[in-house]
């Protein structure tokens, strides 16, 4: 793969060693501790929020204990705090397959779990973000869904926006997992074709939200030259981004960050191009 993306791969994999810079980690002896905790006080966030990256992130710990204490804080945040951003955090999302932390009946809990909340009239914004993000590689159409009334909520909201730019990237690119820092691992070819990937393109070409247009034109330039070169993916997302971007410049032409994200994607062609260029001069 490093042969294949060239000096492009090494900004990807430059930026996932930072990513991934561990971080402190609860004894099991301090996870008993905040265990305790929160049979005296549920609402303890800080309890809470340190025992899900210890059960998340700890490659020591045993799934078989790991699974079900998992399940049961996040299915917790769900129904009692849908709108806080633990509930919307990466490690409180579950998978149903795809590595040793899938839970398939914990998925299917806090999947009905979110259904149920985001059915109740007058959600508020930030839980109809929070499940989207939990339902962001299960169901893309789902999660389109939320988002786009999130942003009915809030209009103005460029995170909302940058949000939905990034599910009709993943649609399009049929994006089917992501690692803990973002970066695309695998894509379905026949997503790629779906109904909803058309629909999300169509979006692309008829939007007029800057936010949305900018994010989903770079995550086509980011992510799709990653599972490109790792060829995982069949087609050149470039010139799609390429004109979503040059969409939202045009919507936006004095936001500085609607501009950064489309030299951004520039300053990804360039390497990739240099790249290529290298290749063919040996």
């Amino acid at each position: 793969m490093l042969r294949r993306l060239g000096s492009f791969a090494l900004i990807v994999f430059a930026g996932l060693a930072w990513a991934q810079t561990p971080r402190r980690q609860l004894s099991a002896a301090q996870a008993q501790e905040f265990e305790a905790a929160l049979q005296s006080n549920p609402n303890d966030r800080t309890a809470r929020s340190a025992l899900l990256d210890y059960y998340f992130i700890n490659p020591r710990l045993d799934p078989a204990e790991a699974i079900p204490a998992r399940r049961r804080h996040i299915l917790w945040l769900i129904e009692n705090t849908p709108a806080d951003k633990l509930a919307g955090s990466p490690a409180a999302t579950i998978d149903a397959a795809g590595h040793r932390l899938a839970d398939p009946q914990g998925f299917r809990l806090a999947s009905n779990a979110w259904r149920a909340q985001t059915a109740r009239p007058g959600i508020d914004t930030a839980a109809l973000v929070n499940a989207a993000y939990f339902f962001k590689l299960s169901d893309k159409g789902f999660t389109i869904s939320l988002l786009e009334r999130a942003l009915t909520q809030e209009p103005a909201n460029k995170e909302i926006g940058a949000r939905l730019g990034d599910e009709y990237a993943l649609a399009i690119m049929g994006v089917t997992m992501l690692n803990q820092n973002g970066f695309p691992l695998g894509a379905d070819p026949s997503q790629t074709q779906s109904v909803l990937a058309k629909q999300a393109r169509e979006a692309l070409n008829t939007l007029r939200n800057p936010y949305v247009l900018a994010k989903a034109g770079y995550m086509l330039s980011f992510q799709g030259a990653i599972l490109r070169g790792a060829g995982k993916l069949a087609f050149d997302t470039a010139p799609l981004a390429e004109s979503t971007l040059q969409r939202a410049v045009g919507l936006a032409p004095g936001d500085p960050d609607v501009a950064n994200y489309l030299e951004q994607h520039h300053a990804i062609q360039r390497e990739i191009q240099a790249a290529a260029g290298a290749r063919r001069a040996r």
